[in-house]
């Protein structure tokens, strides 16, 4: 039997509906090709953890950073550079990457001591010129002591070249400096508490290193070319570190969310719509209504962002359980009183529904664009324009489709009509569940525990992480991202006040706050002035002192030597230094200064606000977290403000006592959300409360369907359990993403949609209605 069709006066609104998605797909069409697919997982983050940095130096320097890789090749117990220098050179045969560097060739390292002589007046490190401040007698002591001594090998050359050995305390003093690495044949290397040797190689890409297809095509290339140096040298070891290790990761556990995840979702969904409606047209017409969805959400997201996160499609498959749900809405509808009524009647018992709880779900999403990440702000636009754009593909079109459509009788009659029942005659039922679960709830909120770890943005993985730290303790060169920036309008207003820092750098280190920082070795003009004149009034004492220890033929060279930045970094002298140092196109500069052993973040923070401009204190890490529990709150004060708004609108709507009853799904459907979180043995942190925020926005709609006036309890219940399944379908999956944010964030929606669909039929007129 089929329904009844009585043709609407107007086909415009389809035909405008129709005309708009033929333009978001000629949109779509056009924005594809220049847009791309971030992988990053710093692109997921804050971009404003800098403090005041000016924008373009904290791009840079991030970008910067993101693109290098650090290799430590070992060939055993003995010292034997033949194994690095195969991995060099299947590195620079490979072209996998844009810069690769080993050892400093005999060129280099004559360019690099030619600088250093040429310009050892303007070179002077801080201990020298601590013992020039203090008269030339602690700088000849020094310099006798350095004679004298049996393993510092002065020549007779050195001295007659530069007899106050400045060139010697500059050298000393950066490999001070340059922590537990040592020059060896030209190469950087370290050594093991088991006595293996490491060779340092660094190595850049040529361009991002979040583009997913380049960089996974690079990792795939660097794990051939580790099996072809182990193959020729099996007794080799080899370290990594870089940021693309970890993108490529994410971008492959992404991939595989998708890929498995995705699948059994959709499955899923055809599977349940086919067995309900047993006809082929009402999965037709989902996927009509989701395609759609995606499709605007798609040119929305590409003409806001400009680009899609990989975290966005992932966490965006919720969007299809949702997008479902108006269809299936009408189609239930349709189901069941397609003998009585036109597709266009039922429409209209159906509409204002529809809309109160695509206005409901669209603004849970929106909430979200308060979150500070941007991947999370994608997911956000995507659903919100993806599910407003499903809504009016139901609205517009689905009448005209559904014409012909058989009716059918409802699966589960019977037990849906004793269910309905029970909770009509039964007061046990319908109170006994309520405080069965708000007992639960409490219960397990009892055991909830905060964490805002940032590290749950992503499921680390255990193998990169080991040669992460076996290379941070091989080299001392952490990765932990904390540091100051010294930044200025020019490259030497930079380099004063750096120089001006330092002085609180050596008061931090004495008060335990650091166990160690490092400033590149490179003085401002104006400094170098100073020691200039530091040198000509030491020098006559230098002199002296060292002709009556017997250095008759003592001539030192008082001329000026001036290094400017842009001579520095393009000679040998910056090698190792250059990523600690920025110049923008327009002069502004920053530099990093890299610290260790911090024990006060804050502490270092409050000493960066000492200076009123030029100097911040960065610890990503702690600035992401502080971030965390921040949004954290908001959300929090958010939905406390959303259930007082749903509260007043349910009490204006059906009244004191109705109005109540009906917030008891939505205030439980978070209790037990998070009871189950807790139970489970995670955490609650921002994705929880983003969670929070779509079970107020999602379950609310089953209230909704349920009071609404125009329709019945079983059509209602019918298509909130079709709505339920479907969304259970789709937002279980990700219960099982490897990502424990994604995962938690999955755990707390399954949990508080499901307790909000039990207890939705509370949100039933008081008198039954004659129709079915």
């Amino acid at each position: 039997m089929t329904n009844t069709n009585v043709l609407p006066p107007s086909k415009r609104p389809a035909l405008l509906w129709g005309l708009v998605c033929l333009v978001m797909a000629a949109a779509l069409l056009i924005l594809l090709p220049q847009s791309r697919l971030n992988s990053s997982v710093l692109a997921m983050l804050p971009k404003q953890v800098m403090g005041d940095i000016p924008p373009a130096l904290n791009d840079g320097f991030m970008q910067r950073l993101d693109r290098q890789l650090v290799w430590l090749v070992s060939p055993g117990k003995e010292a034997n550079p033949r194994v690095a220098q195969e991995w060099l050179t299947l590195l620079q045969k490979s072209a996998a990457l844009g810069d690769v560097k080993g050892p400093m060739d005999a060129a280099s390292q004559q360019s690099w001591g030619a600088f250093f002589w040429q310009h050892r007046n303007g070179l002077i490190d801080p201990d020298t010129r601590a013992r020039l401040q203090n008269g030339g007698e602690a700088q000849a002591q020094w310099i006798l002591s350095q004679l004298y001594s049996a393993f510092s090998g002065v020549s007779g050359k050195e001295l007659q070249n530069d007899p106050l050995m400045l060139m010697r305390g500059s050298q000393l003093a950066m490999a001070k400096n340059g922590q537990r690495l040592r020059l060896m044949d030209g190469w950087l290397v370290t050594q093991d508490p088991q006595g293996n040797y490491w060779y340092l190689l660094h190595g850049e890409l040529a361009g991002s290193s979040f583009d997913m297809q380049q960089t996974h095509q690079l990792i795939t290339t660097l794990n051939t070319l580790e099996k072809d140096l182990k193959t020729r040298y099996p007794q080799a070891q080899l370290l990594s570190r870089g940021t693309v290790f970890y993108s490529d990761y994410a971008s492959q556990q992404a991939k595989q969310d998708i890929s498995t995840l995705g699948v059994a979702t959709l499955l899923g969904v055809i599977l349940l719509i086919v067995a309900v409606f047993r006809s082929l047209r009402p999965l037709l017409l989902c996927v009509i209504s989701i395609g759609i969805g995606a499709l605007a959400g798609t040119v929305a997201t590409l003409l806001i962002f400009g680009e899609l996160h990989l975290m966005t499609l992932v966490m965006s498959m919720s969007v299809i359980g949702i997008s479902a749900d108006y269809t299936l809405y009408y189609l239930t509808e349709r189901m069941v009183h397609g003998n009585d009524v036109s597709p266009w009647q039922s429409l209209a018992k159906v509409r204002n529904a529809l809309l109160l709880a695509l206005l409901t779900t669209v603004a849970a999403y929106l909430i979200m664009m308060l979150a500070p990440f941007p991947g999370i702000r994608q997911m956000a636009i995507f659903a919100a324009i993806g599910l407003s754009a499903s809504c009016l593909t139901v609205l517009f079109w689905h009448p005209w489709l559904c014409r012909g459509l058989p009716v059918r009788p409802v699966p589960a009659m019977a037990l849906m009509l004793r269910w309905l029942a029970a909770w009509r005659r039964n007061k046990k039922l319908s109170r006994g569940l309520s405080v069965a679960l708000a007992l639960f709830s409490l219960a397990g909120m009892s055991m909830l525990r905060v964490d805002d770890d940032i590290s749950q943005l992503q499921a680390l993985p255990q193998h990169i992480l080991a040669q992460e730290k076996a290379i941070t303790a091989l080299t001392g060169q952490s990765v932990d991202q904390k540091w100051f920036v010294v930044y200025g309008d020019s490259p030497q207003q930079t380099l004063r006040r750096l120089e001006k820092f330092t002085t609180s750098l050596e008061k931090a280190k004495k008060d335990g706050l650091i166990s160690k920082y490092r400033t590149i070795p490179l003085n401002s003009l104006a400094r170098q002035e100073e020691d200039l004149h530091l040198l000509t009034t030491a020098a006559p004492t230098v002199t002296k002192a060292l002709q009556n220890a017997g250095l008759t033929t003592v001539t030192p060279d008082l001329n000026a030597m001036p290094v400017k930045v842009d001579e520095w970094l393009a000679s040998p002298a910056s090698e190792g230094w250059r990523l600690l140092w920025l110049t923008l196109e327009n002069g502004a500069s920053g530099v990093l200064v890299p610290v260790e052993g911090v024990k006060n973040s804050a502490a270092l923070q409050e000493i960066s606000s000492y200076y009123p401009c030029g100097i911040a204190w960065v610890d990503r890490k702690n600035t992401f977290d502080e971030l965390f529990a921040l949004y954290r709150y908001v959300l929090t004060g958010l939905l406390l403000v959303a259930l007082a708004v749903i509260a007043c609108g349910a009490v204006a709507r059906l009244g004191w006592r109705k109005g109540f009853i009906s917030l008891v799904p939505s205030v439980l459907s978070l209790g037990c959300g998070l009871a189950v979180l807790a139970i489970s043995g995670q955490a609650v942190n921002l994705f929880s409360l983003l969670a929070l925020v779509l079970v107020l926005g999602i379950g609310i709609n089953y209230t909704l369907f349920f009071s609404n006036p125009r329709g019945t309890p079983l059509t209602s219940l019918l298509a909130i359990t079709l709505a339920m399944l479907t969304t259970l379908l789709t937002l279980g999956m990700l219960v099982f993403s490897a990502t424990q944010a994604i995962s938690s964030f999955g755990i707390v929606l399954v949990s508080g949609i499901f307790t909000a669909f039990l207890l939705s039929p509370l949100a039933m007129p008081d008198k039954k209605r004659t129709k079915k």
